[in-house]
C-alpha cells in the first residue's frame, strides 16, 4: 500500500492512535512511473488519467485521516488551556485607544478596471476588465459591459495563499523556485506596457497583469494587498484556529519538518492542502517533469497547469473529507468540556507535575542550545523586526495626525454638520487602501532585511510576517480614529460655535496621539516577541529533537489513563523550550531604534514556565 499507515482506525481522540512515521510515503517507496507521469505527445494529461485521480484521491484521505487525532488532542489541550485561563484571567494590558474588531470592508465591490492579462493558452496579452469583489475575489471579464449585462466571467479565483508581486524579475524568482529542473527566462513573450504586476500562488494560477499607468498599477496593487490581507484576517483567533494551527505544526513535526511559515496562509481546506502538496511535489517534480516534452516555455506553462490539476484535486478531496469532521466537532467539543471541567485542578497538577519532570531533563539543554546558537543573534534580528513596523506606525501616526489638521481647518469656516460628514470620512481612513498604501509599504523591507533567515535558520514564513505588519498599523489607525470620532462627539453637541470648538478638537488630537504612542509601544513589542518565537522556537525544536524529544516515551506512564489525549507530553514539552526562549529573549532587553520616542523593551519572564497568555498567543501561531 502506497501510504502505509494511513487508514489505521481508532476510538475518537485516543492516545493509542499512532501515525505512520519517518520519513514520508512517497519517499518511502518510489511509485510506479506510470502512476503520476503524463501522458505521451509533449503535454500533460487533462484531465489528469483515473489513475492519477485516484492515487491523488487516496493521498489526500490519507492526510485528513492522519491529521484527525491530531487535532482532537490539540482541540482538547487548547480547551484545557482556555478552562483553566477562566482561574488566571491574565491577559494582555487594556489598550488605551478604544479597541475595535479589525474587518475587512462592506463594499459588494472594492475595485475595478481594465488590465491586461497574459493568457497562457493562446500565449498572448488579452485585455479584460476586473471586479474584486467584497469577499476577496477577483473576477475578470471579456468587458465592462459583459459585466452590466449579467455576462458569466472569464474567470475567477479568491486571493488566499497568493503573493503580490512587483515586478518582473521577483516573479520570474519564484518561478525558478517552483520550476526546478527548467531553464529560466520570461514565462511570456513583451508586455503591452511597463506596469507590470503579478499573483503567484505555487498550485493556482498564476496572473500575470498589466496596468495602463502608473497610477493604475499603484491603485491595483494597494487593492489587491489588502484583499490578500482580509482573506487572512477571516481566520480568527478562535478556539477552532488555535488547536487547528497547533494541529498542524505536530503533524509536521511528526514528519520531520519544523516551521510551517507561509504555508499556514489560507482557510483549513488550503492549509492541509499545502501540507500535501509539500509532500507530493518532490515526486512530481522527479517523476512527471522529466516526461513533459517541448520547448522550455512550453514545458514550463504545462508544468504549472499540471500542477493547478492536482491542486485542484487534492484540495476537493480534502475539502469534503474534512467536512466530515467540522460537523462532529461542536460535538467533541461538549464532551470535551464536560470531562474537563470536574477533573480540571487534577489535570492542572498532573500537569504541573509532569513539567517539573522534563524541566529536569529538558531546560539545560535547551538553555545551553538558546545561548550558543540563538542569544548571539537576538539583538540583530530585534532591530530587523522593530525597524520597518516602527517606520510603518510612524507613518499610520503622521497621515492620522495630518488628516485630523485637515478637519480641524474645515471648522474655521463650514458649519458643524460638515464636521460631522468628515468625522464619518476620517472613519474609513483604514479602509482607503490607497492612502493607507504608503504606511503599508514600510512592512516590505522585511523581504530583504530578513532574508538571511531561511538559510540560517529554517524560517519561511516572511510573507504572514508582512501581513501581521499591516494588520497592527491598520488596527492602530482603527482604533486611533474611533476614539477621536467617540470624544470628538462628546464636545459637538455642547459647541456654541465654532470658535470654541477648534481648540477643543486640536486638545482631542493631542490626547488621542498621547494614547497612540502607548498602544503602539505595547503592540510593536508583542509582534517583536510573537516573530522572535516563530523564528527560533522552530530551529530550538529540530536541534533538541534527538537529545530530548526522542525520550518523552519514558514520561508517558505519568499520564493518567483518563486524562490521556487532554494532557499531552508534546505541548507540556514545547511550553518547556518555549520558557527557554523567552527567557533569552528577556535578557536581550530593550531595542531603541534611531528617532523612536520611546524604547521597546521585550518582555521579561521569570524562570518557571512562561505566562499564560503567552502560551495562548504564541504556540500554534508559526
Amino acid at each position: 500500500m502506497i501510504w502505509r499507515g494511513a487508514r489505521q482506525k481508532s476510538a475518537a481522540g485516543r492516545r493509542s492512535w499512532k501515525p505512520a512515521r519517518g520519513p514520508s510515503p512517497l519517499r518511502r517507496a518510489r511509485l510506479p512511473a506510470s502512476a503520476l507521469r503524463p501522458k505521451m505527445g509533449g503535454r500533460c494529461s487533462s484531465p489528469l488519467s483515473g489513475r492519477q485521480r485516484r492515487y491523488l484521491r487516496g493521498r489526500a484521505d490519507a492526510t485528513v485521516r492522519n491529521f484527525v487525532p491530531y487535532y482532537r488532542r490539540q482541540l482538547a489541550t487548547a480547551l484545557l488551556r482556555r478552562v483553566s485561563g477562566e482561574r488566571d484571567p491574565r491577559g494582555k494590558p487594556a489598550p488605551q485607544l478604544l479597541p475595535s474588531e479589525l474587518r475587512g470592508p462592506p463594499d459588494a465591490a472594492l475595485h475595478q478596471g481594465l488590465l491586461s492579462q497574459y493568457d497562457g493558452d493562446s500565449c498572448s496579452w488579452q485585455e479584460n476588465y476586473f471586479v474584486l469583489l467584497g469577499d476577496f475575489t477577483l473576477q475578470w471579464f471579456e468587458s465592462e459591459e459583459a459585466l452590466r449585462k449579467g455576462c458569466e466571467p472569464r474567470g475567477s479565483t479568491a486571493l488566499s495563499g497568493y503573493l503580490l508581486l512587483s515586478s518582473h524579475g521577483e516573479y520570474a524568482e519564484w518561478l525558478v523556485g517552483l520550476c526546478q529542473g527548467l531553464a529560466g527566462g520570461s514565462p511570456f513573450p513583451d508586455p503591452p506596457g511597463e506596469f507590470l504586476f503579478f499573483l503567484y500562488h505555487p498550485f493556482r494560477r498564476h496572473l500575470c497583469l498589466c496596468a495602463a499607468s502608473a497610477g493604475s498599477r499603484r491603485i491595483w496593487r494597494a487593492a489587491l494587498r489588502d484583499a490578500i490581507r482580509y482573506r487572512e484576517l477571516q481566520r480568527r483567533d478562535s478556539l477552532e484556529a488555535e488547536a487547528f494551527l497547533e494541529a498542524v505544526r505536530f503533524y509536521r513535526q511528526e514528519r520531520g519538518r519544523y516551521g510551517a511559515g507561509d504555508l499556514l496562509l489560507g482557510p483549513e481546506p488550503e492549509i492541509l492542502g499545502n501540507v500535501l502538496m509539500e509532500d507530493l511535489l518532490p515526486v512530481l517534480r522527479s517523476q512527471v517533469l522529466p516526461s513533459i516534452r517541448g520547448s522550455e516555455r512550453r514545458r514550463q506553462q504545462l508544468w504549472l497547469q499540471f500542477l493547478q490539476e492536482v491542486y485542484t484535486l487534492v484540495l476537493g478531496e480534502i475539502s469534503s473529507e474534512f467536512e466530515g469532521f467540522q460537523k462532529e466537532k461542536e460535538k467533541l467539543q461538549i464532551e470535551l468540556e464536560k470531562k474537563i471541567r470536574p477533573d480540571l485542578d487534577q489535570m492542572l497538577t498532573l500537569k504541573d507535575q509532569i513539567a517539573s519532570k522534563l524541566r529536569a531533563a529538558v531546560q539545560s539543554p535547551a538553555e545551553s542550545c538558546c545561548g550558543r546558537d540563538v542569544e548571539p543573534h537576538l539583538e540583530r534580528v530585534t532591530q530587523d523586526l522593530l525597524r520597518p513596523v516602527s517606520a510603518g506606525v510612524e507613518a499610520v501616526r503622521s497621515l492620522f495626525a495630518r488628516r485630523v489638521d485637515e478637519m480641524i481647518g474645515l471648522v474655521r469656516s463650514s458649519p458643524v454638520a460638515i464636521l460631522r460628514e468628515e468625522l464619518l470620512a476620517l472613519g474609513r481612513t483604514p479602509w482607503q487602501p490607497d492612502v493607507m498604501h504608503p504606511c503599508y509599504e514600510e512592512a516590505d523591507a522585511y523581504r530583504e532585511s530578513l532574508r538571511g533567515l531561511e538559510e540560517r535558520f529554517g524560517f519561511r514564513g516572511v510573507a504572514s510576517l508582512v501581513l501581521g505588519a499591516q494588520n497592527l498599523m491598520q488596527q492602530l489607525m482603527q482604533d486611533a480614529t474611533r476614539t477621536f470620532q467617540q470624544l470628538s462627539q462628546q464636545h459637538l453637541g455642547r459647541a456654541g460655535a465654532r470658535r470654541p470648538l477648534t481648540p477643543t478638537l486640536a486638545k482631542v488630537k493631542e490626547r488621542v496621539l498621547k494614547k497612540f504612542d502607548c498602544d503602539s509601544s505595547s503592540l510593536r513589542k508583542r509582534f517583536a516577541q510573537e516573530w522572535l518565537v516563530r523564528i527560533f522556537l522552530p530551529f530550538l525544536l529540530k536541534r533538541l529533537e534527538s537529545g530530548c524529544k526522542l525520550e518523552l516515551p519514558r514520561y508517558e506512564s505519568f499520564v493518567f489513563a483518563d486524562f490521556s489525549g487532554i494532557v499531552n507530553l508534546e505541548n507540556i514539552y514545547e511550553e518547556t523550550v518555549l520558557a527557554a526562549l523567552l527567557r533569552a529573549v528577556g535578557k536581550a532587553g530593550g531595542a531603541a531604534l534611531p528617532g523612536e520616542r520611546s524604547p521597546v523593551k521585550i518582555l521579561t519572564v521569570a524562570k518557571s514556565s512562561p505566562p499564560l497568555f503567552c502560551r495562548r498567543q504564541i504556540l500554534g501561531a508559526f
